[in-house]
């Protein structure tokens, strides 16, 4: 039996940015994001002096593609989930009829 898998990094990076309001925060924190990476989530905290400073939490946003076999599903899912480097998470295995 043949399986089919999408891998992605699982590794996150922050930016930060300060503004006057949260709205303004999250927008330079929008502005930051490279091209090939996701917004997963923004903080916004008010420390004294008025200003917000938001944390931006990114994650490359790129699936890679892995195919194993084994003698059923079992055995292939478990050769798939060996190939899976521990920097990254399995996102779907799929039965390659």
């Amino acid at each position: 039996m043949k399986v089919r898998g999408l891998i992605q990094s699982s590794g996150t990076r922050e930016l930060t940015a300060e503004a006057d309001d949260a709205q303004a925060a999250r927008a330079l924190i929008e502005e930051q994001v490279p091209e090939g990476f996701d917004l997963l989530q923004v903080h916004n905290a008010m420390p004294r002096g008025g200003r917000v400073i938001a944390t931006g939490v990114i994650r490359e946003s790129a699936v890679r593609e892995v195919e194993a076999e084994g003698a059923d599903y079992a055995a292939a899912s478990a050769a798939l989930r060996a190939q899976v480097p521990p920097d990254h998470r399995l996102l779907t295995i799929v039965v390659d009829a």
